[in-house]
């Protein structure tokens, strides 16, 4: 699939960053205002994207959306189903009709009624070939005509999403897919008001009268750059459910900025802290700690010599120390040795699907030995390359740990290139760079959402990974409709593009530290870790 370069200018911040933005919570004014009202104010970092689900919705969007929007259906940190805005839903024997209830007291915080329309209003504008700027639009190619469309090359009407009356969401799929309704956590299926929620009008989403909302809370105030205050929606399906009466998100970027609101008790969580916060709260309430499914790893341009050749490739990974460099970074960063995060669950059974990996190991003579058979005996004649990250400390401690450590055990010389946040995205989506941190943080609970960025056609694949074996295992898991074999597929996927091919090569995941005000009660979890305070209640 082409893109335009207009697309291609908006792709996806660094997903590190992404994720620490959509955990971010906070608020020092948990106490019950003089009104009676329990307020909380929680704090995120700079506003990446929009509030728009067929838009540009990165951090921000999430953190939003998992106060004031609904999906069809969400799942738990079990795994389990949770129904939201669909009540039931059924599917054909041929597993291509996925049939949607819809909730008739669903309403906006407007009062009118959310329906199918609403959300086929998302997805029509996120795969609008003219207009979108959806980088989630391919995870609606699912959908029969819905990659035609986005190319240019089919129509509307071809897309095969339907509401047969106002409570009835019908999706036709192009072939089976074993994670379909994993994929209805993704902004692109999310609603957005039919009529209210348009192209024409980009402000729609951050204008308390426009941005209508379906879920626990809804917009009524932002400050760009500064903050936004939500309240409860009083049409909320379950709003006897919802506690606490109004919420306030600051924008605070700077760590110790955010450390110091939270110890002044002007925010009540403060999230993606150092690890000296750990040991400083260790056995405190306040403290709050989760594995969440990230993985940090270098990726190398298999355009660029000698990266096109794999027993470079495996020499790299070999070589690399990944206890030395997680500890160079701080206590929550660990080794990690598969591109699927270390902490993901199985689809099958209770276990972690890394634990069902055989992933390749260190080896620091082999990697010697690779790289003399590449032709660079002990690095002589290897050309420098420079490896590029964001500017930011964690960063910067990961790049120094492997210049050193390439230099020490294959005696090659790699330059250090740190760059802005805009200035790397733009490096990382125009594929113009040697080697570059790369790192993903979950949208949702399936491995699919690591391996399928590879396949050749896809938008992510910012290295240019071309392999027809790992295409065709992730397609065969893509249609299994037995979760077992499904997992077979992935781990086979997995296995060629990290332990045979190293197109990627997974260095780090991490836990995250941060603090709460213990006075915040019935903080719930999602699928993949974020914390959710739609039902929380201040004690």
């Amino acid at each position: 699939m082409k893109k335009t370069k207009r697309w291609l200018s908006l792709l996806l911040a660094a997903s590190l960053c992404v994720s620490l933005a959509a955990c971010s919570g906070g608020g020092g004014n948990s106490s019950a205002a003089s009104s009676g009202e329990k307020v909380l104010t929680l704090s995120d970092a700079e506003l990446e994207g929009g509030f728009d689900p067929a838009g540009f919705a990165l951090g921000g969007w999430v953190t939003f959306a998992r106060l004031c929007s609904a999906p069809l259906l969400s799942y738990d940190n079990e795994g389990n189903e949770i129904m939201e805005s669909a009540e039931s839903y059924e599917t054909s024997d041929d597993q291509l009709v996925w049939t949607f209830h819809l909730r008739e007291d669903a309403k906006w915080s407007d009062g009118s009624a959310v329906t199918a329309a609403d959300f086929i209003n998302t997805i029509r504008r996120a795969l609008d070939p003219e207009t979108s700027q959806s980088i989630y639009a391919d995870q609606l190619y699912v959908i029969a005509g819905a990659e035609a469309y986005h190319a240019g090359e089919g129509s509307w009407e071809g897309v095969q999403v339907f509401a047969s009356d106002d409570y009835t969401l019908e999706f036709h799929l192009a072939q089976p897919c074993g994670y379909f309704l994993k994929l209805l956590s993704l902004p692109v299926y999310y609603p957005s008001k039919e009529g209210v929620a348009t192209t024409e009008n980009e402000a729609w989403a951050t204008t308390p009268e426009t941005c209508l909302c379906n879920g626990a809370y809804m917009l009524t105030e932002f400050v760009q750059g500064q903050y936004y205050t939500i309240e409860k929606n009083p049409y909320y399906y379950n709003a006897g459910e919802v506690k606490i009466d109004t919420i306030t998100t600051r924008i605070i970027n700077d760590t110790q900025a955010k450390i110091a609101a939270y110890e002044a008790r002007e925010i009540d969580v403060a999230n993606g802290l150092p690890d000296y916060i750990e040991t400083q709260y260790e056995g405190t309430d306040e403290l709050a700690i989760w594995n969440m499914l990230t993985t940090l790893a270098v990726m190398p341009n298999l355009e660029v010599e000698p990266l096109d050749d794999v027993r470079v490739r495996e020499a790299i990974a070999l070589a690399l120390s990944r206890d030395t460099i997680a500890a160079s970074m701080g206590a929550n960063y660990e080794a990690s040795y598969t591109w699927v995060p270390k902490y993901m669950q199985s689809n099958v059974g209770s276990g972690l699907f890394s634990e069902e990996a055989a992933s390749f190991s260190e080896d620091a003579e082999r990697a010697k030995e690779l790289l003399a058979e590449a032709g660079y005996p002990d690095g002589a004649g290897f050309p420098n390359l420079t490896y590029t990250y964001p500017n930011n400390d964690k960063d910067a401690l990961l790049a120094q740990a492997l210049q050193a450590q390439l230099k020490s055990v294959l005696n090659i010389d790699i330059s250090l290139q740190a760059q802005e946040s805009e200035v790397y995205n733009t490096t990382k989506s125009e594929g113009s760079f040697d080697l570059l941190r790369y790192s993903w943080t979950a949208d949702f609970d399936d491995p699919i959402n690591y391996l399928s960025m590879f396949v050749s056609t896809s938008a992510l694949n910012f290295n240019h990974v071309s392999d027809s074996a790992f295409d065709e295992a992730v397609a065969a898991s893509n249609v299994a409709s037995d979760q077992q074999e499904r997992n077979g597929y992935l781990h086979e996927a997995e296995t060629i593009l990290v332990d045979e091919n190293f197109y990627i090569i997974p260095v780090t995941t991490m836990h995250y530290i941060g603090l709460r005000n213990p006075s915040i009660t019935n903080v719930q979890y999602d699928g993949t870790g974020l914390s959710l305070y739609r039902y929380a209640d201040i004690s």
